[in-house]
């Protein structure tokens, strides 16, 4: 009589045989003990009916040519916040605040990228880009949304501190690393029951005749579903359950690798906030034709992100007769809003959302196993499918969507490429910093001290000294007057960190009379 061991087995064999995908028991007589357990658990975690519709109806997609699909046009924004009143800008900050205020706002960082292009293999979050004070990614959006509680608590004259939950959706390469470097940094000063984190979903790898990839003998070959896959993993992970009973509704959404993001931003979450829409999107226009960056569109009225290397060179050189300017230019830099209605619809499995949603086919060379399933082997050209789920897929199943215009120098700073590789890079991502708060400083009728005469400013290795204002002293360069005054003839030195007046032993050293007015370089 057969085990219940061997009983499952059988099952399971069966079902992947009436899927067509019975090879994967190719080598099971070749596995020890431990490799047909590791292989049947993974076997069993596939929902083998789910995957093969994501596989046919993507391909069939993929294989439809771009005019079958329809004409695409651009996407205007609906307002800019280079362009709008002061009167305009207020009221949405003044709304985004009271959304925080009142708990229904929640924040969702998508961190499942490592720094292979930065020379490291660690989370990119935990990269160190070059500021003064040293901060990574990571303790720079910690920081800043904590600043937003703060303003959200001042704002609403409440005792008790806001609570904005921020989840954290990594990979299963940088899961473990990610916990242990918030355990370790106590959370950076955030509760950490209000911190979650969840890890991305895969798919298998697929032939083009959609049989499973094997790997080796005893494993198939996958590969992250992509930022898209966000959506199926806050509902697995149970982060949509815990919104729910949290109340929260309205979600931001963002990169870890923007080193000038917003986290929450109030501005932002007001404007959509204040026109009920179900999704939302900040935009950057784009700063020359062929940036490679993907771009809002309309297709048969919805929204669609077309991608830079998916878009014909002819529309992305595109200029616009009446403005002179790129004609498709509204940068998808992933600064999203949602609604938690339809965020919840987008997540859940029994919806139209998640059983139509259609993958992104790229055809890759993997790694596969080796036909006396001894060994594995890569092949010399393509050989499989990767499917991958973009996070902007869902915007089409929208009923509105707000865009807002940012500006570049304030809102988007990319970190993907090496230190000096001069495009996207943590020199450009400092450049910009540098720049924004040494705007801030003059804002606030403060001056840069360049000649740090006491010898404290930190001189980065590319020979630089860069001002850097430190989340709690500014979130976006209000209430820095208290912070100039209390340097000496509001002279704000370079190469060090500016922290708020309680936190800065060199600035409570050198404090001026208030009443005095800092002298002007």
């Amino acid at each position: 009589m057969a085990s219940k061991e061997e009983e499952a087995v059988d099952s399971l064999r069966a079902r992947y045989e009436a899927a067509g995908q019975g090879h994967v028991f190719a080598h099971w007589d070749k596995c020890d003990e431990g490799e047909r357990d590791a292989l049947a658990a993974q076997l069993r975690s596939v929902d083998l009916d789910h995957v093969k519709k994501i596989f046919d109806r993507s391909i069939a997609d993929h294989d439809t040519g771009a005019a079958a699909k329809g004409e695409i046009e651009p996407v205007v924004a609906d307002a800019s916040v280079l362009k709008a009143s002061a009167e305009d800008l207020s009221e949405w900050r003044e709304a985004g605040l009271g959304v925080a205020s009142l708990g229904e706002l929640a924040v969702v960082l998508l961190a499942g990228g490592q720094g292979t292009r930065l020379g490291s293999s660690a989370p990119k979050g935990m990269y160190d880009i070059g500021l003064p004070s040293g901060r990574t990614l990571f303790r720079l959006q910690a920081e800043r949304l904590a600043k937003l509680m703060a303003m959200s608590s001042e704002e609403a004259n409440q005792g008790a501190p806001v609570r904005v939950p921020w989840y954290i959706m990594t990979s299963p390469h940088t899961h473990a690393a990610t916990e242990k470097y918030f355990h370790d940094n106590e959370f950076f000063g955030l509760d950490s029951a209000d911190v979650m984190f969840f890890q991305q979903g895969s798919l298998p790898c697929f032939t083009p005749e959609g049989k499973i990839i094997m790997q080796s003998k005893h494993e198939m070959a996958t590969a992250p579903d992509g930022n898209g896959g966000i959506y199926a993993a806050l509902h697995h992970s149970g982060v949509i359950d815990d919104m729910e009973k949290r109340g929260i509704r309205h979600v931001y959404a963002y990169c870890v690798d923007n080193a000038l993001v917003k986290v929450g931003d109030p501005t932002y979450v007001g404007f959509c906030a204040l026109r009920n829409v179900e999704a939302g999107a900040k935009v950057i226009a784009k700063a020359y034709p062929d940036e490679a960056v993907g771009v809002f569109t309309r297709r048969n009225g919805e929204v669609h992100v077309v991608e830079y290397s998916e878009m014909p060179a002819e529309l992305a050189s595109a200029t616009d007769p009446e403005t002179g300017k790129i004609k498709f230019d509204a940068a998808n830099v992933v600064l999203h809003y949602y609604s938690f209605d339809f965020l919840k619809k987008c997540c859940a499995p029994d919806d139209v959302v998640q059983s139509s949603l259609v993958y992104h086919v790229a055809k890759k060379k993997v790694p596969r196993v080796t036909e006396d399933g001894a060994g594995t082997e890569t092949p010399d050209a393509p050989n499989g499918i990767k499917l991958e789920a973009f996070i902007f897929d869902v915007y089409k199943y929208a009923k509105d969507v707000a865009f807002l215009e940012g500006e570049r120098g304030a809102d988007f700073a990319p970190v993907k490429n090496k230190e000096g590789t001069g495009k996207d890079s943590p020199d450009t991502a400092r450049a910009l910093i540098d720049a924004l708060h040494r705007e801030w400083i003059m804002n606030a009728e403060g001056s840069v001290d360049e000649d740090d005469d006491d010898g404290l400013g930190v001189t980065h290795a590319d020979g630089k000294r860069y001002v850097e204002v430190a989340p709690a002293a500014s979130y976006a360069g209000e209430g820095l007057e208290p912070v100039v005054r209390s340097y000496f003839m509001g002279f704000v030195p370079a190469g060090l960190s500016i922290e708020p007046v309680r936190d800065n032993k060199r600035a409570a050293e050198n404090a001026i009379d208030e009443d005095e007015p800092p002298a002007k370089k």
